[in-house]
Formats: C-alpha cells, sequence, structure tokens
C-alpha cells in the first residue's frame, strides 16, 4: 500500500493536536518524503518555502560562524515542525536544518502554512507555542554549550536524541562533534568515559543507551529543563 499523508500524519503529534476541521483542510495538501541523513532541507539564510512536519525523523538546527565552527541551536522530532518562524514572518532561514536521522516527514508548502494559520486561530495557537519552547530550547542550549562539559553535553543531546527516537543511535562521532561545536577527539574520550561507565555502548556508527537512568545521572541540567519545556509545549 502506497505512503500517504493519510495514514501517516497521526504520527506528528502538532498535526495530531489540531481540531480535526482544520487538519483535514491540511491533509490533502501534506507531501509524504523520505529524508537522508546529513540532507539539508534548509542552509542559513535560504527561502524557506515549505515547512516540514517530522514523523520518524529527526532534524537539528545548525548555526555557524565559519565552515567548521558548528553548534546545534535546536533539535526537532515528531512532536513540532521545522519551519515554525514561517508563521511569525520570517523568509529566510537563521540556521541550517540538517536531517540527523533518516526516516520520512510530511511537507506543507509555506504559502498554506500561512493562509490557514490566519484562518484557524487554534491551528496559530499550537505551532507559536511550540515555536516558543524551540526558541527556549535555544537559549537553554547556548548556556549548555558556554559553561557545561563534553561529557554532560553529550550525554544530555543523546538522550533528546533518544527521547525522540527510541531505539539504537545510528550517528558518528564525527556528527557528534558537528552538533556540540567540539573537536572529534574530544566526543571520542566523552563517549569513552560514558561507556567505561557502562552507560552506553558505542559501535562505530552507532551507539545504544543500556541504562538510561545512569545516562540522566550524567547529563547535565539542561536537559531536564529542555525536557519540561516540551512537555509544557503540547
Amino acid at each position: 500500500m502506497r505512503e500517504s499523508s493519510e495514514t501517516r500524519w497521526q504520527e506528528n503529534r502538532l498535526l495530531a493536536a489540531l481540531p480535526e476541521k482544520e487538519r483535514a483542510r491540511l491533509i490533502p495538501q501534506l507531501e509524504i518524503l523520505t529524508l537522508f541523513a546529513k540532507e539539508a532541507v534548509y542552509e542559513t539564510n535560504e527561502e524557506m518555502n515549505y515547512a516540514y512536519f517530522p514523523l520518524d525523523c529527526i532534524v537539528v538546527l545548525i548555526s555557524s560562524v565559519e565552515s567548521k565552527a558548528t553548534v546545534e541551536v535546536g533539535l526537532i522530532g515528531n512532536e513540532g515542525l521545522v519551519g515554525a518562524p514561517i508563521l511569525m514572518g520570517a523568509k529566510n532561514s537563521t540556521s541550517q536544518a540538517l536531517i540527523l536521522t533518516e526516516g520520512k516527514a510530511l511537507r506543507l508548502p509555506a504559502s498554506i502554512v500561512r493562509k490557514e494559520a490566519k484562518r484557524s486561530s487554534r491551528m496559530r495557537e499550537v505551532i507559536l507555542t511550540y515555536a516558543n519552547a524551540l526558541l527556549a530550547q535555544g537559549a537553554q542550549l547556548a548556556a549548555c554549550h558556554r559553561y557545561h562539559t563534553p561529557q554532560a553535553r553529550l550525554a544530555r543531546v543523546l538522550l533528546m536524541i533518544d527521547d525522540r527516537l527510541h531505539g539504537e543511535l545510528r550517528i558518528t562521532q564525527d556528527l557528534l562533534a558537528h552538533l556540540l561545536g567540539t573537536r572529534r577527539a574530544t566526543v571520542t574520550q566523552a563517549a569513552n568515559q560514558l561507556q567505561d561507565h557502562k552507560v552506553i555502548e558505542s559501535l562505530r556508527g552507532r551507539i545504544r543507551i543500556p541504562d538510561r537512568h545512569e545516562l540522566e545521572k550524567a547529563a547535565c541540567s539542561c536537559y531536564a529543563i529542555i525536557a519540561a519545556q516540551q512537555v509544557a509545549s503540547q
């Protein structure tokens, strides 16, 4: 059976939160896509012609000051959408939106997002509440990268990914270094420390979390703060 928005939309919690009448208008205009790891749906300063509603993929927002100086400023899974600033009048992306883990997403033209948000106060409320949580996440991550250790930040980002994936994480240490704004060797050292304490199991391109409770203890306080913000936005 061919996959379509009519059979997959309920996997995105933001779409599921919309009233049935509003959602019924969106579903025929949603396009289902397979997005591949390290693919960018937006580049920095690129026009945002579409909003993306992740189903089982994860998107990371990356900010950079030069080609090799990058850091994560947001992580998005099926709890939200990529392109929330469209609703606030933004036309261009202020960060790169990079696919962290391969999966499906639903795509909606930006013009439709604006049109339907004007028509539906509930849709505006749902998207703006999520957008506020995403802004709060970015602010918390800025403090996290400035003040917390690589090991604590690595534990935090692995927990955030696990919240959205629930399984073996297929992610390289190179990509983790890209997210955390640090050297690959620093990530390797932090991962080895967590593995020595049997908190994670790191293989080539894959990470397992056998003891999530201990990983939460190893993470910085930012994880709990961001997780609480996400729950409050739903």
